[in-house]
């Protein structure tokens, strides 16, 4: 029986360096430029406390994660400035890819422990520091302070005013302020939709949903009808009764009654003394509370 002093050296080649060749030939699991960003650092630090924390998430750390997710976007393209502009690239630092980014770098898993304050603190920061990277002149973080700055006009679009002596006494006035003043952080993701559009809006559900969110559009469309019909009428124009027939006519009736009835005051001067908050609650409207 023949005996090998050293197995490794069988048949001519050593069996050892077959594992470290094996080993180096093997290939690295690559990292993104978004996850390799120094950037991550800080945006991990914060993320941590706010996964822990739930009496200042909002009000302090909120602002902390969306200068650092800032500052990430901003790192993210200047490692990829010289790469080839490909729809991959883009994704990476958009709304979903982002926030889906700051859950991996805290291991937080929706599905298996859900904690709904986090992820809104997740979504507004991402949305906030998206902000400050594309409208600079119009969003804006003090985040040693705590403060979230929104553009004036941005943040409230009218101005309510009232003058004495006329019989419409009050209107609402664009705002043209351009200024930069201190918003709560429910206003974040009113802004967001205003900016970048809702990529979710309500879908109607039933009937009545249906009608709700298209009344904006029907009154606008109406008005603009009623007063072609009232011209073509006025100049005796057969294109009215392309507009109106007998039935047309009973339902502005039934319209003029309405607008001549208590009801439509009350909703008059509901539209005038209430508004939406930047929180999205009801509140009185400035002059409202002066007076009040």
């Amino acid at each position: 029986m023949i005996k090998f002093k050293n197995i490794n050296n069988l048949y001519g080649f050593n069996c050892l360096n077959i594992k470290v060749v094996k080993m180096k030939n093997e290939t690295k699991k690559q990292v993104s430029p978004i996850e390799s960003a120094s950037s991550n650092i800080n945006l991990k630090t914060h993320l941590t406390l706010a996964l822990k924390n739930t009496s200042s998430i909002m009000k302090v750390l909120l602002p902390k994660i969306a200068v650092s997710v800032k500052e990430l976007i901003s790192e993210y393209k200047k490692l990829t400035q010289k790469n080839t502009d490909t729809d991959d690239k883009k994704n990476q630092i958009q709304m979903k890819a982002l926030r889906e980014h700051c859950y991996s770098l805290v291991g937080y898993n929706r599905k298996t422990d859900p904690n709904s304050a986090f992820e809104m603190v997740c979504t507004r920061a991402v949305k906030l520091g998206l902000m400050m990277i594309d409208h600079p002149n119009k969003f804006d973080v003090d985040a040693k302070n705590s403060q979230v700055f929104v553009m004036s006009k941005i943040a409230t679009p009218f101005i309510i005013e009232k003058k004495e002596g006329q019989k419409s006494s009050i209107n609402k006035k664009p705002n043209t302020d351009e200024t930069l003043v201190e918003v709560n952080t429910g206003v974040i993701d009113r802004v967001y939709n205003v900016e970048y559009g809702n990529p979710n809006p309500r879908k109607p559900k039933t009937k009545d949903d249906k009608v709700e969110l298209t009344f904006k559009d029907n009154a606008k469309s109406f008005y603009k009808l009623f007063n072609k019909a009232l011209d073509y009428s006025k100049k005796k124009d057969v294109r009215f009764f392309d507009l109106v027939d007998e039935e047309t006519m009973k339902q502005l009736s039934l319209i003029d009654t309405l607008f001549n009835g208590d009801n439509y005051k009350v909703m008059r001067n509901f539209s005038i003394d209430y508004q939406v908050s930047l929180s999205g609650e009801l509140e009185k409207t400035s002059l409202n509370k002066k007076t009040a």
